[in-house]
């Protein structure tokens, strides 16, 4: 399994800064590395998490709530989360509509949705871009 890293998901958000603007930078460095960390954790050596769309979500969640960097943590939180599913072969074109990414990563910003929900949600979001492929 291919995992993010600090490295990179610091690039996505310099890419992402590119393409959308905003001003760059790092709030916390420690935040940002918690938030990397976190996917990859391990409880008596068994990860935490089972399988590579929670960890994805995981991803997602903890680098949209730490807030790490000063802007664009929604799209980085996104990005690094499709880049770690492309990287793993979990995804092959995230032609999902934009404002359905854009409401699920807004409702996990502003609390609507914890850690296991936003892996349910991604999950579904998944199912229904693979139906739409065929």
């Amino acid at each position: 399994m291919i995992h993010l890293t600090v490295a990179a998901v610091k690039a996505i958000h310099a890419e992402v800064l590119r393409e959308h603007g905003g001003s760059p930078g790092i709030r916390d460095e420690a935040l940002l590395e918690s938030a990397i960390a976190a996917p990859q954790a391990t409880m008596m050596g068994q990860p935490l998490f089972s399988d590579r769309i929670e960890i994805a979500a995981a991803y997602l969640f903890y680098i949209c709530r730490n807030h790490a960097f000063i802007d664009g943590n929604k799209p980085t939180a996104l990005a690094s989360c499709l880049v770690f599913l492309e990287s793993n072969d979990r995804l092959r074109n995230p032609k999902l509509p934009a404002d359905e990414w854009e409401a699920f990563v807004i409702n996990i910003a502003s609390s609507k949705l914890d850690r296991e929900r936003t892996s349910g949600r991604l999950r579904a979001l998944l199912r229904s871009l693979k139906r739409a492929a065929r």
